[in-house]
């Protein structure tokens, strides 16, 4: 070998790897070059969540939700009127609600039933007049009172597909795993104040002899009420 070839060998500058390995052997030189990769991965995720919020700033607007509906104003204080027809059954629920209290009549073809709600608990009133602990499955035995429920219908309605005056909710959006087109339908009158939904489709997953489910529900006096008594 040459004298120049073993100089240029002597006189090679380590790589950037070998500097790396170096510097790793040393405790200083470990600590800077951890520091150096948290604050890459830092800036990355600053960047990253930047993209991604942008990206999120572009998405269409969802323009479902009128914010000066009625059923925007429904808090804890209200008068309401609600007709269940499921097939050729009919059911009617009238009742006012004050903060956490309210109290319900239910009709019937047959007979009438009465109950209280203080602080969430159900209680029903007995042939002698006291008001009993009860459930909320008594009380509503006809249809779950989820789907009466106005919070549920407005997490409904933002999540539906505006068509003129009609909010279709696909059911692949309301079940698990469902892949069927079909969709329950929310109509909203701001003159009467009622909200009427045909939730027949959603029902027939579970019981495909069912024709009809029809929710409508009427509101009056909210923020007026003063007492549950009539």
């Amino acid at each position: 070998m040459s004298k120049e070839k073993e100089k240029e060998e002597v006189t090679k500058e380590p790589s950037k790897f070998d500097k790396l390995k170096e510097m790793w052997k040393d405790k200083r030189g470990r600590a800077k070059i951890k520091l150096c990769l948290y604050l890459i991965f830092f800036v990355g995720v600053v960047i990253f969540a930047r993209v991604l919020s942008y990206q999120n700033s572009k998405l269409p607007y969802n323009d479902n939700v009128n914010d000066n509906s009625f059923i925007y104003t429904l808090k804890d204080n209200y008068e309401y009127d609600i007709n269940i027809e499921k097939d050729n059954n009919k059911y009617n629920y009238h009742g006012r609600k004050l903060g956490l209290n309210e109290s319900i009549k239910v009709k019937d073809d047959d007979k009438e039933e009465y109950y209280y709600v203080m602080n969430n608990k159900y209680y029903s009133l007995d042939n002698k007049g006291n008001y009993i602990l009860s459930t909320s499955e008594e009380v509503y035995p006809y249809i779950n009172y989820k789907f009466m429920n106005i919070n549920f219908i407005k997490e409904l309605i933002e999540n539906s597909i505006k068509e003129e005056n009609i909010y279709k909710v696909k059911l692949s959006t309301l079940v698990l795993n469902n892949t069927s087109d079909n969709y329950i339908t929310i109509e909203i009158n701001e003159d009467t104040k009622t909200i009427t939904i045909d939730y027949t489709e959603l029902f027939k997953i579970d019981d495909s002899s069912i024709n009809k489910v029809l929710v409508t529900m009427t509101y009056s006096n909210i923020n007026q009420i003063l007492s549950l008594e009539e």
